[in-house]
C-alpha cells in the first residue's frame, strides 16, 4: 500500500508557484502552460489537446500541483491516463459535477467530475467536504457519493470498492484559517484533511495526488498578499509531507 510515485510536478498556468519558494525547490519537474489560451475556468478542445500533449511528455506521475481552482479540470486529463479500475477521492467545497449552462461539451472547472464519471476505469467518486449549498445535488446516482464527515476515515475505506485510488484536493475545502483561494471556502480543519490522507496512503494503492486552490495574484500585487501566499505554501508542504511520509 502507499503512494506509487513520489515525484512532484508543478503546472505553471498562472505563475503562483515561483512565489512559493520552498515548494518550488522540491519540484522534480515544471510544465509551463502560461501561453495556452482558452484555459482559465474552462477548456476548449484545442486547449485541452495541447495541455494533454504537454502532460503526456512529463516524467513524473506522482504529486501534481495544478495552480488555482480555475484549472481543476486538469484532474480529468490526468485521470484519463489511468488504465486500471480505481476510485476518485475528491476533497472540495464544490461538487464540480454540474452541467455548464449553454456550453455542452466544454470542459470546465465546475463540470469535470461529471465527465470523469464517464471514464470506463473509474468505478466510484467520493466527494468529501462539499458545502451545504451544493448538497441539493446529493440525489446524484451512479458513481458519485457524497461523504459529509471527513473524520469518518475508516468508514470511507470500507466504502471504497477498489484497491487503487486517485486523490484530488482543492484547498477551498479548508477553513480560511488554513488556506486562501479565489473561491468560497469550506470548514474543514487542515488536521482532518491530513489525517484522511495518511489513512488513504496507508491502506490503498494511491495512483496519484493533485492539489489546486492557489490564490492568483498579479506580480504588482504579490507583496500585498504575502501572508496568504505563505499560508497556502504551508498547507501545500503539509499535504506533501503527509502523502510522502
Amino acid at each position: 500500500m502507499g503512494l506509487l510515485h513520489r515525484d512532484v510536478t508543478l503546472l505553471n498556468f498562472d505563475d503562483v508557484y515561483p512565489k512559493q519558494r520552498q515548494l518550488a525547490r522540491l519540484a522534480d519537474e515544471w510544465i509551463h502552460l502560461t501561453d495556452i489560451r482558452e484555459a482559465n475556468l474552462f477548456c476548449t478542445d484545442r486547449s485541452r489537446s495541447e495541455i494533454s500533449r504537454r502532460l503526456s511528455r512529463r516524467k513524473s506521475r506522482g504529486i501534481t500541483f495544478i495552480g488555482n481552482g480555475n484549472y481543476h479540470y486538469v484532474t480529468y486529463l490526468l485521470l484519463r491516463e489511468i488504465n486500471k479500475p480505481f476510485s476518485l477521492i475528491l476533497f472540495d467545497n464544490h461538487t464540480d459535477a454540474k452541467t455548464p449552462d449553454g456550453l455542452p461539451g466544454l470542459l470546465t472547472c465546475g463540470s469535470w467530475v461529471q465527465e470523469a464519471a464517464k471514464l470506463p476505469h473509474l468505478e466510484a467518486v467520493f466527494l468529501i467536504g462539499v458545502g451545504e449549498r451544493d448538497f441539493r445535488l446529493r440525489e446524484t446516482r451512479g458513481k458519485i457519493t457524497f461523504w459529509p464527515d471527513p473524520r469518518r476515515g475508516e468508514e470511507l475505506l470500507s466504502a471504497i470498492p477498489t484497491e487503487h485510488v486517485y486523490i484530488s484536493i482543492d484547498k477551498d475545502v479548508l477553513d480560511r484559517a488554513f488556506a486562501a483561494t479565489n473561491w468560497d471556502h469550506g470548514t474543514m480543519h487542515l488536521r482532518d484533511l491530513l489525517q484522511d490522507l495518511r489513512t488513504l496512503i496507508r491502506n490503498k494503492q494511491v495512483l496519484g495526488v493533485d492539489v489546486c486552490g492557489e490564490l492568483p495574484v498579479s506580480p504588482a500585487e504579490a507583496w500585498i498578499h504575502t501572508d496568504r501566499i505563505r499560508l497556502n505554501e504551508r498547507a501545500n508542504l503539509s499535504i506533501l509531507e503527509s502523502v510522502r511520509a
